[in-house]
């Protein structure tokens, strides 16, 4: 699990009133709207006693979430304001903190920072125009897997398992024929363009969707992931200005749990009578991956390929890994789990905050201390060396024990 990343806590309408509980990277937090309606989150535990904030209320003034247990207040920020037990002329010691986390509300989720990154060194939260463009119907659900978020990631740009996995995609027979065009990457981002040849869609009114394309008639879908988010966002080009548009933020509540907030757009037939259909088949789809992906060994996604093959259909699946394994090996982002798990039940430990690197920086203490980190093994490289290691990927490469990029 990665930090310094924005992930999604919840679905905007859920938090309203009260304070909601979220979770993630293993870590519980509070989320809570302030008077103005602005999305606050902090870590969901009291400094005094260890009460959980988000078994509490916010306060009359709508400025602060309130410990259930003593009473205690905590702002926006994270500051402990008011402490009842001691009077109202209390003045609250500024090291009475407790880590508070950036919030932006896009797409109808919540998305939170989990890291201490200055804001200019932040990657951005993933585009989603079709979110606000007439033109698409959006549907939302959501769906939980019993795996870790790598592993769902890749199995959501993995255009070679739909022959397989997904009948509604692909035919076994047909899957030495679907290719990729090409590949766009970045750092923090990329998506490829594939061509397939899937069979004919079924179902609908009077089997209406037969009528979308004809059987093995060249399609082109676009996979692409983000770093934020553990997005996968998947475009499909049925037809002239037929798309469906897939995004799905998938987030890591803890190592073996992923939740995955997702968006299906459709810029045809946008009647509301087709939402129950057009669901119904995604479900299927998640369905059919998860059986796939939570029975996957090991566990968690291969640091190496040492022990793992791959094939040229597996390049673009490499750019994500290349770009994890950077966020790991250069970056130091990852948490290590061993390590924290040494900690499970005596100690409360936290992803580090802005506040607190702020509150470090200048000199003053911080209760809670922070979640262990797997260290840097390797020195930053520059972007257009990763760049390069992708465009020269061969299959020799892919499958060589030497491989640095699994």
């Amino acid at each position: 699990m990665l930090i310094n990343l924005w992930y999604v806590a919840e679905w905007s309408k859920t938090v309203k009133d009260k304070p909601v509980k979220a979770k993630v990277l293993g870590q519980n937090l509070v989320l809570f709207r302030d008077l103005e309606g602005n999305v606050k989150c902090t870590a969901d535990v009291c400094l005094h006693r260890g009460g959980s904030l988000s078994n509490g209320w916010v306060n009359k003034k709508r400025d602060c979430v309130v410990c259930p247990y003593h009473g205690w207040e905590y702002n926006g920020e994270g500051k402990c304001t008011k402490i009842p037990s001691e009077g109202d002329d209390f003045k609250v010691p500024p090291r009475f903190k407790v880590d508070a986390y950036p919030v932006e509300e896009r797409y109808g989720m919540i998305w939170v920072f989990m890291g201490d990154l200055d804001e200019k060194d932040r990657y951005p939260i993933p585009p989603l125009p079709e979110y606000d463009d007439p033109n698409f119907r959006g549907l939302e659900t959501e769906f939980t897997w019993q795996a870790e978020a790598s592993r769902v990631v890749e199995n959501g740009i993995d255009i070679a398992h739909a022959s397989f996995v997904h009948p509604v995609f692909g035919y076994p027979d047909t899957a030495e024929d679907n290719y990729i065009e090409s590949i766009e990457k970045h750092e923090e981002w990329a998506v490829s363009h594939n061509v397939m040849y899937p069979p004919q869609l079924k179902g609908g009114f009077l089997g209406w969707r037969k009528l979308i394309r004809k059987d093995k008639q060249p399609t082109v879908v676009h996979p692409g992931w983000y770093l934020n988010g553990m997005t996968v966002k998947i475009q499909i080009d049925l037809r002239k200005d037929w798309k469906i548009v897939m995004f799905d933020a998938n987030t890591p509540v803890d190592e073996h749990t992923t939740r995955t907030f997702a968006w299906q757009f459709r810029s045809f037939m946008k009647s509301p009578l087709f939402d129950k259909g057009s669901l119904k088949r995604l479900s299927t789809i998640l369905h059919e991956d998860a059986q796939i992906v939570e029975a996957s060994q090991p566990y968690y996604l291969p640091e190496t390929l040492a022990n793992e093959v791959s094939v040229k259909s597996d390049k673009f699946m490499s750019t994500f890994r290349m770009a994890r394994r950077r966020c790991i090996e250069e970056l130091g982002w990852q948490i290590d789990l061993d390590k924290r798990d040494s900690y499970n039940g005596k100690k409360v430990l936290t992803i580090p905050s802005p506040g607190r690197k702020e509150a470090l920086a200048e000199g003053r203490g911080w209760v809670f201390e922070t979640m262990p980190l797997v260290a840097p093994v390797k020195t930053p490289t520059e972007k257009k060396d990763f760049e390069k290691q992708v465009d020269e990927l061969t299959v020799d490469q892919l499958n060589s024990k030497d491989n640095v990029i699994g």
